[in-house]
């Protein structure tokens, strides 16, 4: 199941999870308020924080 997370790197809205769930989880958040960032930014912000805080968002 997947559910809303906040992109370190922007701190826009974005998705976790398994991916079948994206449109569901991202319907009611307008354009201008998702995260756009590539692969390698969500990355690179990710590298910072505890285990948990990496595992869970």
């Amino acid at each position: 199941m997947c559910r809303q997370a906040t992109c370190k790197a922007c701190k826009k809205t974005t998705w976790a999870g398994c991916g079948q769930h994206v449109q569901q989880v991202m319907k009611g958040v307008p354009k201008s308020a998702r995260c756009t960032c590539t692969a390698a930014e969500k990355a690179a912000a990710a590298k910072s924080g505890s285990f948990f805080s990496r595992l869970f968002g």
